[in-house]
C-alpha cells in the first residue's frame, strides 16, 4: 500500500513539474524562446515594368516587430540579396524603410525602435528617393518562409522649374509649393502637415529664362497644393500663388514650366508618374488678381505708382494681436474685404550694421542681409521687410503695452534708451533709409526725431524686421 501511495505521488510530482515548465516557456521574455524558424526577407518595388526608375533604392533598413517590440532589424545594402533570419514560431510584423542611411535620417535601432518611429532629416539634408513597405508573417515550429516585401515610393521628384519672359528689371526668382507633409514614420505613414519647400531659380543666359534643374525629393503634399511664384526687383515683390485642384502625390515626378506677360504668369505643369503611375497634366494659371506685394525698398511698382504694401495672403484664422505667430510679434490687425490684414515683428533686432556711411545702395544691401537672417531664425517665416515710418510710430504710440506682452511672451523688448538713445531703420516715402528716434518724437522737442546722417557700426541704431500678412478664413 505504501509502495503505491508512494508512485502516486512521484506521478503527482512529475506532472507539476511537466506543467511548471511549460507555463515557464510560455510566459519568458522572447530572448529566451528558441530560434527555431527561418525568415527569408527579399524585396520588390510595386511596379509593372522593371525600368530604371522602378529599381529598389538602397539600403533597405528592416525592422522586425513582435508586438510592440522590435525583435529584429537588418539591412539590405544591394541588388538581389536576401537576408535570412532565424525566429521562434510566432507572428511578425515586418517593416521596411529603403533609401535612407544613417548619415541623411535620424533611423532608429532595435533598442529604440517603435512602429511609429519619426524618421527625420538631420541638419542640412535633403531627402533621398524614400520608399517604405510593411507585411506580416507567420512561421511554425522549423518552417522556413519567403516573405516578400512590396515597397512603396514615398515621395514625389521636382525635376525641373522654369520661369520665361521675366522682366530684365526681376533680380530674384523663386517658387513655394506648399503645404508638405514633414516626416515620414517607421510603419509608412506621414507625420505634420506644415511643411513646405521654396526653389530658387538661376537667371539663364538669354536673360530672361530663370530655371533650376532641381531633381529633388519632397514628400508629397498634406493638402490641396498652394504653388506660390516671387519676383523680386530693387522694389518689391510680386507674389502670384495658385491652389491646385489636383493632388501632388508621391511617386509622380513634377515638371513646372510658367510664362509672364504683362496680365501675369501662366504656369503650366506637367506630372508625370514614374512608370506605374501613368501621366497627368495639370495646368497652373496665374494672373494679378492672385498676386501679392512685399515692399523691400521702394514704396513704388513698375509702373512708377504708390501701392500699399499686401504682403503675402494665406488661409486661416488670424492670430490675435499681442501674441506669437510664427515666433513673430503680432503688433496689429485690421478687417480688409473678406480677410484680416495682421502686421508682424520680428522678436529679435540687429544693430552694429556695416556699411558704408550714407551710401544707400550699401546701407540697403546691408539691411537686407540682416533681414534675410532673422526670417531664417523665425518658425517658418518667408521674408521681413524694413519698417515705415506709420510701423515705428505705431509701436511708439502703444509702447507700454507691446513692452508688457513681449516681457510677458519673453522676448526682447522694443528699446527707446534713458541713457542712449535708440534709433530704428525706416524706409521712408521717398525710397531712402533713414533713422527715427521714438523719443524724440514729442511736442516739446528741440531735436529732430528723423536723422538722414545714417553712420556704419553705431550700435544705438537698431533694426527690426517687419511683415505683412492677410489670413483669407
Amino acid at each position: 500500500m505504501k509502495n503505491k501511495t508512494f508512485k502516486l505521488m512521484l506521478l503527482m510530482v512529475a506532472a507539476m513539474l511537466l506543467f511548471s515548465c511549460e507555463k515557464y516557456n510560455e510566459d519568458d521574455d522572447f530572448s529566451a524562446k528558441e530560434a527555431n524558424s527561418t525568415l527569408i526577407i527579399r524585396t520588390r518595388v510595386m511596379a509593372v515594368n522593371e525600368t530604371d526608375e522602378s529599381k529598389i533604392s538602397y539600403p533597405v533598413n528592416i525592422y522586425v516587430f513582435s508586438g510592440d517590440a522590435c525583435i529584429e532589424t537588418a539591412k539590405i545594402e544591394s541588388e538581389d540579396t536576401p537576408i535570412s533570419l532565424r525566429l521562434p514560431e510566432g507572428s511578425y510584423d515586418v517593416y521596411a524603410i529603403a533609401g535612407a542611411d544613417a548619415e541623411t535620417y535620424n533611423l532608429p535601432t532595435k533598442e529604440n525602435a517603435a512602429k511609429e518611429y519619426l524618421i527625420k532629416l538631420n541638419d542640412g539634408k535633403t531627402h533621398s528617393d524614400l520608399m517604405a513597405a510593411k507585411n506580416n508573417v507567420t512561421l511554425a515550429y522549423g518552417e522556413e518562409n519567403t516573405l516578400t516585401l512590396s515597397l512603396e515610393r514615398k515621395v514625389m521628384l521636382i525635376e525641373n522649374v522654369s520661369i520665361k519672359n521675366v522682366p530684365s528689371n526681376v533680380i530674384a526668382v523663386n517658387v513655394t509649393i506648399s503645404p508638405l507633409y514633414e516626416n515620414l514614420l517607421l510603419n509608412g505613414n506621414y507625420e505634420g502637415t506644415d511643411g513646405s519647400q521654396t526653389i530658387d531659380l538661376i537667371k539663364g543666359s538669354d536673360g530672361n529664362t530663370w530655371e533650376n534643374n532641381y531633381n529633388a525629393y519632397l514628400l508629397e503634399a498634406s493638402g490641396q497644393a498652394t504653388i506660390k511664384v516671387s519676383l523680386k526687383t530693387e522694389k518689391n515683390t510680386k507674389s502670384y500663388s495658385y491652389t491646385s485642384t489636383d493632388e501632388l502625390k508621391a511617386n509622380y515626378k513634377i515638371n513646372i514650366t510658367g510664362t509672364y506677360n504683362e496680365n501675369g504668369i501662366t504656369l503650366n505643369g506637367t506630372i508625370t508618374g514614374a512608370t506605374w503611375q501613368g501621366v497627368k497634366n495639370i495646368n497652373f494659371n496665374f494672373d494679378e488678381t492672385g498676386s501679392s506685394i512685399d515692399e523691400n525698398t521702394g514704396s513704388e511698382t513698375e509702373e512708377g505708382k504708390d501701392e500699399e504694401d499686401t504682403g503675402e495672403t494665406t488661409t486661416g484664422n488670424a492670430p490675435e494681436v499681442g501674441t506669437l505667430y510664427k515666433n513673430c510679434y503680432v503688433l496689429k490687425s485690421e478687417n480688409v474685404g473678406n480677410g484680416t490684414k495682421v502686421t508682424l515683428m520680428s522678436t529679435t533686432f540687429e544693430q552694429g550694421l556695416i556699411f558704408t556711411d550714407n551710401d544707400q545702395s550699401s546701407i540697403n544691401e546691408a539691411i537686407n542681409v540682416k533681414l534675410k537672417d532673422m526670417a531664417a531664425a523665425s518658425d517658418g517665416l518667408e521674408s521681413f521687410r524694413i519698417p515705415t515710418l506709420e510701423d515705428l510710430k505705431y509701436v511708439k504710440n502703444n509702447l507700454e503695452a507691446i513692452n508688457a506682452n513681449l516681457e510677458k511672451l519673453g522676448k526682447t523688448l522694443f528699446f527707446t534708451g534713458t541713457g542712449t538713445l535708440y534709433s530704428y531703420y525706416f524706409l521712408d516715402n521717398d525710397g531712402s533709409i533713414k533713422a527715427y528716434w521714438p523719443s524724440r518724437d514729442e511736442p516739446d522737442s528741440q531735436i529732430p526725431c528723423i536723422s538722414t546722417d545714417i553712420k556704419s557700426k553705431r550700435n544705438s541704431i537698431i533694426l527690426r524686421g517687419f511683415t505683412t500678412i492677410t489670413f483669407i478664413e
